[in-house]
């Protein structure tokens, strides 16, 4: 038997059949189409194998065809439209985590809201699961200073909270006579009184770039130029006790008409180098300052008794603070003061009246540079 040969020389042509009955017809029942193909080497002649099939038939089958290929873009069509309007419907969720997350590192916790359930089971557990960070974070937060946490965040430097030595200026605060005054108070009444002040002294130290370190009491120790690097860290801290000072005049006018007693405060201001960073056992750390400052300003605190023992606000800063402010502040020198634990007088200024940046240079008593 010949080996086989295989040609790809295919033809088509179309037949048309003479019906004798009827000589004029020749409608597509009399019409076919033959698909021929000529293989040789099976005999002496070429073999010529082929199939036909009537016009009619091929027709129908073409509209099938075409009928299944409209079909089959419409659904395509349907699934591209319902694929776009699911994927916006999913985006949804996923960009409201994206912004609430946005603010959870923004240490924003009151502006951040718990995000809804989700017939997605997977965008569901996400919710839940950011529901209860939230919660959490929430609770923790109480417990921390979330303006430091916030600066910590925002400087974005690798090793910013190891300790480190620093030139900065720290701020010591206490309120005159509050042992005798919280004598006369249940505790929650004088708790409520604490809270009401701290909030005026967190929202000026806030406003001025400060850093909130711990409340002592009835006392509030902050400090400005660390974490983040401050520019004028000393004339910021004096601005933020002025503040203080007029906020605490305000207050105490409202105070008499919602029968609270108010409060006056002393408050110790010095620039000087510490130790800034994270202190404490491995299982209790705290983003704090130690140091001589420290004791400085929480002694210059004290002397504000003796200063302006009437005063609303009695502001004590040091010298080496005082040097560091332009014109637009009012130092009045009140002498040189030995104070506890230091062996040699420190020089020592009352603050006056703080010029805003649109106000004319006042003329003040500067402190010259030790």
């Amino acid at each position: 038997m010949p080996r086989p040969k295989h040609a790809r020389d295919i033809e088509i042509a179309e037949i048309r059949v003479d019906d004798r009955d009827d000589p004029t017809s020749w409608d597509g029942e009399n019409t076919y189409v033959a698909i021929t193909r000529e293989i040789s080497g099976y005999g002496d002649r070429p073999w010529t194998l082929g199939a036909y099939f009537k016009t009619s038939q091929i027709g129908d089958e073409i509209e099938r065809v075409m009928g299944s290929a409209m079909l089959g873009l419409g659904a395509m069509a349907v699934a591209v439209i319902v694929a776009i309007l699911l994927g916006k419907r999913l985006s949804r969720p996923i960009q409201a985590i994206a912004g609430q997350a946005t603010r959870v590192a923004d240490f924003d916790l009151d502006g951040v809201t718990p995000l809804p359930r989700s017939r997605v089971l997977e965008l569901d557990n996400q919710a839940s699961a950011f529901n209860a960070m939230l919660i959490g974070l929430r609770a923790f937060s109480t417990y921390i200073p979330r303006s430091l946490v916030a600066k910590l965040v925002r400087t974005g430097e690798i090793g910013i909270a190891e300790p480190r030595e620093a030139v900065v200026t720290v701020m010591f605060t206490d309120i005159a006579g509050f042992t005798t005054l919280s004598e006369q108070m249940d505790a929650a009444a004088a708790a409520r009184l604490l809270n009401h002040h701290f909030a005026i002294l967190c929202g000026a130290v806030d406003a001025h770039g400060g850093t909130v370190d711990k409340f002592l009491g009835d006392g509030m120790l902050a400090f400005f130029g660390a974490p983040d690097r401050l520019k004028g860290h000393a004339a910021a801290a004096v601005r933020a006790a002025a503040a203080i000072r007029e906020e605490l005049e305000k207050d105490n006018l409202e105070a008499a008409g919602e029968g609270r007693p108010p409060l006056h405060v002393r408050i110790g201001i010095h620039t000087g180098s510490v130790i800034v960073g994270n202190i404490g056992a491995s299982d209790r750390v705290n983003y704090t300052i130690v140091g001589d400052t420290v004791n400085v300003s929480q002694r210059l605190q004290d002397l504000g008794k003796q200063l302006e023992p009437g005063a609303t606000a009695a502001i004590a800063i040091s010298g080496e603070t005082a040097s560091r402010l332009d014109e637009r502040f009012e130092t009045i020198p009140a002498g040189k003061h030995r104070l506890r634990g230091r062996g040699e007088a420190t020089e020592v200024f009352k603050l006056g009246k703080v010029a805003t940046s649109a106000s004319p240079p006042m003329d003040v008593h500067r402190a010259q540079a030790g």
